[in-house]
């Protein structure tokens, strides 16, 4: 195999996603085995599921790397010539709610709250409710990068104000809402918002993209606890 080959393969999809899988794949079997002493049942079904995630993993992350990240950046960049603040605004919120509809993630959270819950909490609620969150703080994050605002001038009154509606929502939605929030930062959202903040500080004068464009991910992150929140008060106990 050439070096050029050799240099590929390491620095491909392939190498990076078998080498986050596999130490995890091994530990679960190991401590089976080992620690609880019992077989692992199905384990044909188990193993073909385990090669289907990580050929589908492959083949997303290759995706968003050859074409979301890409279009991303192209987008960000072309932004700011439009000459209106609004429609960047506008498009941010519709983008961000798009993006969190489409979070593999937030799926998976909802078919458990649902389960859970034995459909007392509509799972299509929380995910719009969810989008909604992502969308605003997207668009509160384009006003941000825009007007040159410090990004702890939108945290610290954000998570002040979740505090405050701890107070005033159900105990079941306190958890999901924080629970929300870490799983908005997945595969989709995160890559996606990231290169568009990024592509856009790069044209903006007096921005530094690594200032300015990072932080989005942060405020999306909150953006769920807050809007779940809302919606606990609003569905009472």
């Amino acid at each position: 195999m050439s070096l050029m080959s050799l240099s590929w393969l390491k620095n491909s999809v392939i190498t990076e996603v078998v080498l986050a899988v596999l130490p995890v794949v091994i530990f679960l079997f190991a401590f089976q085995f080992f620690i609880m002493k019992k077989p692992v049942e199905n384990t044909h079904q188990i193993l073909l599921g385990i090669a289907l995630s990580t050929t589908g993993l492959i083949l997303f992350l290759e995706g968003l790397k050859l074409g979301f990240l890409p279009l991303g950046r192209q987008v960000g960049a072309g932004l700011p010539t439009s000459g209106s603040v609004y429609l960047m605004v506008v498009f941010a919120v519709i983008f961000g709610y798009a993006i969190t509809l489409a979070e593999p993630s937030l799926r998976v959270l909802i078919n458990q709250v649902e389960t859970v819950s034995s459909g007392a909490i509509p799972g299509n609620l929380v995910m719009h409710a969810v989008g909604i969150g992502v969308g605003a703080s997207i668009g509160i994050s384009m006003l941000r990068i825009l007007l040159g605002i410090p990004l702890w001038k939108i945290i610290v009154p954000g998570y002040l104000l979740a505090f405050i509606l701890i107070y005033f929502a159900p105990a079941y939605m306190v958890s999901l809402s924080f629970d929300a929030g870490a799983v908005v930062t997945g595969p989709m959202v995160v890559p996606l918002i990231l290169t568009v903040g990024v592509g856009l500080t790069t044209v903006l004068g007096g921005r530094d993209p690594l200032i300015d464009g990072f932080g989005l991910v942060a405020t999306a992150t909150l953006a769920p606890v807050i809007s779940l929140l809302i919606l606990g008060i609003a569905m009472g106990e």
